[in-house]
């Protein structure tokens, strides 16, 4: 009867160990997509604002941001809260690009600066992010070749007037 109910016991820990594993893997990978909905939304949003900088703000002058931060700020610190150190650090590197940015767009985009260099910044981080994320919770973890079907700067298909600046 002892074996029996050590048994139990064990199966029982065995069981709810696996469980917690499960659980942490779903609250990583929900945590994971948020900070990916969320930065996206960010790149938007300072599209939205670089394009509607009003004429009458001369470059350096900080525009007022028409960015609502609470959603990334939101999945950033759920991140921090249930993520591994790897993951909640490569979320960092995005937030970091996210406020470099933030601030030149705010200030209105030198002459030497490139929007699309910009924006590609805070991509390339997404996609850092993403690769470790994949490591962590995909099965296999391989890494992905491309994490978009963007055609290249330079394919000829941005050189079609509509994509050309004016």
């Amino acid at each position: 009867m002892a074996t029996t109910l050590i048994g139990v016991f064990a199966g029982s820990m065995v069981g709810r160990r696996s469980q917690d594993r499960h659980w942490i893997r779903e609250q990583q990978a929900a945590a994971c997509a948020r900070v990916l909905r969320e930065s996206s939304s960010v790149l938007v949003d300072l599209s939205d604002m670089d394009r509607d900088r009003p004429d009458d703000i001369p470059q350096g002058v900080l525009a007022p941001t028409t960015v609502d931060w609470r959603p990334w700020t939101e999945a950033v610190g759920i991140v921090n809260l249930v993520a591994s150190k790897d993951i909640a650090e490569a979320a960092h590197a995005i937030d970091e690009e996210i406020w470099r940015f933030h601030i030149a767009v705010r200030r209105g985009l030198t002459p030497e600066e490139n929007w699309m260099d910009l924006r590609g910044r805070v991509v390339a981080a997404q996609g850092n992010f993403i690769a470790v994320a994949r490591r962590h919770l995909s099965l296999t973890g391989d890494p992905l070749r491309r994490l978009d079907g963007r055609p290249a700067p330079d394919d000829p298909i941005w050189q079609t007037a509509r994509f050309q600046s004016p």
